[in-house]
């Protein structure tokens, strides 16, 4: 059985996986040139002292007062962050009922 579900990880998940870790370092890489991260980290760790919805609120105006190019690349880097989430999450739980299954039978 662990032969059949490395044959699916190999064949279905990993080149998913691996596509998607080459989008986010290329959306990393691209967001990194139009941005000099730390200053806004820094920002918005002085505007959120203390109040954690003072930092959403501050992360959601820095992403709209920015230009397209930057929320095209942000919103590449979210979509391509949940997609890896989505399909780790899926393994893990293929993974996990292929252990109980082996359990169960002996």
């Amino acid at each position: 059985m662990k032969r059949v579900f490395r044959f699916w990880l190999l064949r279905s998940v990993a080149p998913l996986f691996l596509i998607e870790l080459i989008v986010i370092a290329l959306a990393i890489y691209f967001f990194a040139n139009l941005i000099f991260v730390g200053e806004v980290v820094d920002n918005a760790l002085n505007a959120a002292l203390g109040n954690p919805w003072k930092l959403i609120v501050y992360l959601w105006n820095a992403f709209l007062g920015t230009r397209l190019e930057v929320q095209v690349i942000i919103a590449a880097l979210v979509i391509a962050a949940a997609l890896v989430l989505r399909d780790l999450n899926r393994s893990l739980i293929s993974y996990i009922l292929m252990k109980r299954q082996e359990s169960l039978r002996g």
